[in-house]
């Protein structure tokens, strides 16, 4: 996997939230696919990079949200560091499919919803999203999801069990929808996938650990039925985008 060196057009921070611009020339990526990112030092500390859904694409500049979690993503959220970043990688979201459709996210795995959102703007696909944010989240942040996401339906609750119910209830009817496109917690997806099952189709944006991200190691395979045969996906490449019931879990 080959790392290109990046210019770094803004950094934003909201507590332990960052968003990250850089410019990238290389084509645009499409809404659920991801990038490998580290920073640019001489020893590999650490040594592997984070995978990060891309958060949007405008005019050549590319962006990504995530959390500040560990020593790697301290690093990207730094202001002095310089960026590695990978080609935009894997499978996303199917977006040919006709409105309404609904876009799920919850707490800062929204991030590749935004693109998303833009994609279906686009093609002028009928489309509502509905986002939880933390109640731990910083003002900051909330006011910025806000302001990014201004039509969307908004959950926020101090217990994650209960605001991933309160995020799926607040879609009332799943069958006026013609697709549900979510990103979030294993918690959000596995409710969005028992919730969707014979009412409507519905796209899961998965996230898993990566060493490789071009399916070499099997580090990221997930449990999937082909066939009615239960067997494994490699999320860098099959996904990180799976159809919710092929997942077997």
């Amino acid at each position: 996997m080959k790392l290109n060196r990046a210019e770094i057009l803004k950094r934003e921070r909201f507590g332990n939230h960052a968003l990250l611009r850089y410019r990238w020339d290389g084509g645009p990526p499409r809404p659920g696919q991801f990038v490998m990112a580290r920073t640019e030092v001489a020893a590999f500390d650490p040594f592997l990079s984070r995978p990060l859904f891309v958060h949007d694409y405008v005019d050549g500049a590319a962006s990504l949200l995530f959390e500040v979690r560990g020593r790697g993503t301290a690093l990207l959220a730094d202001k002095n560091a310089r960026l590695m970043v990978s080609a935009p990688l894997g499978r996303g979201f199917d977006t040919g499919v006709d409105g309404p459709v609904a876009l799920v996210g919850g707490g800062v795995w929204l991030s590749p919803l935004k693109l998303l959102s833009r994609n279906l703007d686009f093609l002028g696909a009928d489309h509502d999203l509905y986002l939880e944010i933390p109640a731990s989240a910083p003002e900051a942040y909330a006011a910025w999801i806000s302001r990014t996401y201004p039509a969307a339906t908004f959950v926020r609750t101090d217990d994650l069990q209960e605001s991933t119910h309160v995020l799926l209830e607040s879609l009332g009817d799943l069958s006026r929808y013609r697709a549900l496109y979510v990103s979030g917690t294993s918690a959000t997806l596995a409710a969005a996938k028992e919730a969707s099952r014979s009412v409507v189709p519905a796209q899961l944006a998965v996230r898993e650990r990566m060493a490789c991200a071009s399916g070499s190691c099997y580090g990221c395979a997930v449990p999937v039925w082909r066939s009615g045969v239960r067997t494994y996906a490699r999320v860098c490449v099959e996904g990180p985008v799976f159809a919710a019931e092929a997942l077997a879990w």
